[in-house]
């Protein structure tokens, strides 16, 4: 154990090192003169925190208090639209989210109830607005486009009246920023929802805000979800998750500052923004700031790599209320080849099981992610810094959504490919691996895992004892299944 504490207490000052470089810039060395391929100008450009930039200079005032207004608390509509690289190749039109000050909701004109277990049918997931359930003080510009807000958003904007005369001094103020947090219908997916929390990262950048400062409201008809926890652990740790049903009720209440949300068709997790070619970007910044603010809210970034290589094999189970598909039907024969290797811990998860705490500290302490083609090996962006997802596809996906995260977070990407026709459970899909070709797979990354961080083993899978002696670093991992072996002779054979 002395031995993992010491590994922690290093990574922990590496990690320590690498923010520290972040803020305090050493003006000898300019790392920005550097030569930068135009590959990397460009995914810096698409993909990184240059688009804080980008969005910030795309400012338009849409609503407008008059000069002239004796309004000692002026409202304000600020909306942030910015046309991305991939919707101006394929002919689609800008994003954009908005930000409103000293606006009223009318609470009891917003219409809807959200669920409590299972998800709303399709197209019943949002709220319905009474006009005048928004309201303030400021008049519309020139800039003002209805048809320029997105889905949600503009379902909300439709009811808003300007009313230049209207008397708020009697209503129940809200001074906390609020963020109204309309979600991917799809949003108790683990894929589909990251693109509503990389958003919510990037509008908080763009805004320049504190997170601890503002309070999320959950403004759509879908239960709260698995990823509530992460929400305010990370958009909101000090004012909390709410609902409007039970935080205002029917009231009518004047916000100091409202944030609409940056919905999820404007994310950039999905594989198609890099049309017409595969994604060629990697480990982009806008990604790999996401993903450590992500880990420190949780208080898991300063985690030391696994000492030796730790896979995590995510399963996927049917239930009663749920036919999943992309079953493994030999999943015994995946887990023991996984556990054939030595010198090595391998996790079997369901992670339905499991809280977004749990399944975070999970991962993070893995640097091997195996999985059937599904929402899960999203996780893959919070493993271990060195780590590789092995990829199972069906014999009918050609989705690339984890090549995609694997690569603009750092990690290594290693698909395989089952060739055997799926059987069916229903609508659903059972799929058999090749365990030969599965355990050809393993051993690669293995090889590569033991390698990481400040590995030494020149081996896959199944590592000879005399090859895992040469490093002395590995003693406190020896039990009865790998005992510690004669090293190799090193010393050089001839003359």
């Amino acid at each position: 154990m002395d031995f993992i504490h010491k590994r922690q207490e290093e990574s922990a000052h590496v990690v320590k090192v690498i923010e520290e470089s972040h803020v305090h810039h050493d003006t000898s060395v300019d790392f920005r003169k550097w030569p930068v391929s135009d590959m990397e100008n460009d995914c810096e450009e698409r993909f990184g925190l240059s688009l804080v930039g980008k969005w910030q200079e795309n400012r338009q005032v849409w609503c407008q208090d008059n000069s002239a207004s004796k309004n000692s608390q002026p409202s304000e509509l600020v909306c942030y639209r910015y046309h991305q690289h991939h919707k101006k190749r394929e002919g689609q039109g800008p994003d954009m989210f908005c930000v409103a000050t000293n606006f009223v909701i009318d609470f009891s004109k917003i219409h809807g109830e959200y669920e409590k277990g299972h998800k709303p049918p399709l197209g019943q997931q949002y709220y319905h607005f009474d006009a005048h359930s928004l309201s303030a003080t400021c008049s519309k510009t020139s800039e003002y486009h209805e048809n320029m807000f997105m889905p949600h958003h503009s379902l909300q904007m439709r009811s808003f009246v300007s009313d230049p005369q209207m008397d708020v001094s009697h209503l129940q103020r809200e001074s906390t920023p609020t963020y109204l947090l309309a979600r991917d219908e799809d949003c108790e997916n683990s894929f589909h929802s990251s693109a509503d929390f990389m958003n919510m990262f990037l509008v908080h950048k763009v805004l320049g805000n504190e997170v601890a400062d503002q309070q999320v409201l959950l403004f759509d008809k879908h239960p709260d979800g698995p990823y509530k926890e992460l929400i305010e652990k990370a958009y909101a740790p000090r004012h909390g998750v709410h609902r409007h049903q039970t935080k205002y009720g029917t009231k009518k209440v004047v916000f100091d500052k409202l944030i609409f949300h940056l919905e999820s068709p404007a994310g950039l997790i999905f594989p198609k923004v890099s049309r017409p070619d595969p994604l060629r970007c990697y480990r982009t910044s806008l990604y790999e700031a996401y993903r450590r603010h992500v880990l420190q809210s949780f208080n898991l970034l300063n985690v030391a790599p696994p000492p030796i290589p730790t896979a995590t094999l995510i399963l996927r189970h049917r239930t009663a209320h749920k036919n999943t598909g992309r079953i493994l039907e030999n999943e015994q024969e995946v887990v023991n080849a996984l556990k054939s290797g030595n010198m090595m811990k391998t996790n079997v998860v369901d992670m339905a099981g499991m809280t977004y705490g749990e399944q975070l500290k999970m991962v993070r302490n893995s640097n091997i992610i195996v999985g059937v083609h599904g929402a899960g090996l999203m996780f893959i962006m919070f493993a271990a810094e060195e780590a590789v997802l092995v990829e199972i596809h069906p014999s009918y996906r050609q989705d690339r959504h984890f090549r995609h995260a694997a690569r603009m977070t750092g990690k290594l990407y290693m698909p395989m490919r089952s060739l055997q026709r799926e059987t069916c459970h229903g609508s659903s899909d059972n799929i058999k691996v090749d365990i030969e070709e599965f355990t050809k797979t393993i051993d690669g990354a293995v090889r590569l895992a033991r390698n990481f961080d400040d590995g030494l083993s020149e081996c896959g899978l199944q590592c000879p004892s005399s090859i895992l002696a040469l490093d002395n670093r590995l003693d406190p991992f020896y039990d009865g299944h790998t005992p510690k072996g004669r090293p190799v002779n090193t010393q050089f054979p001839c003359g």
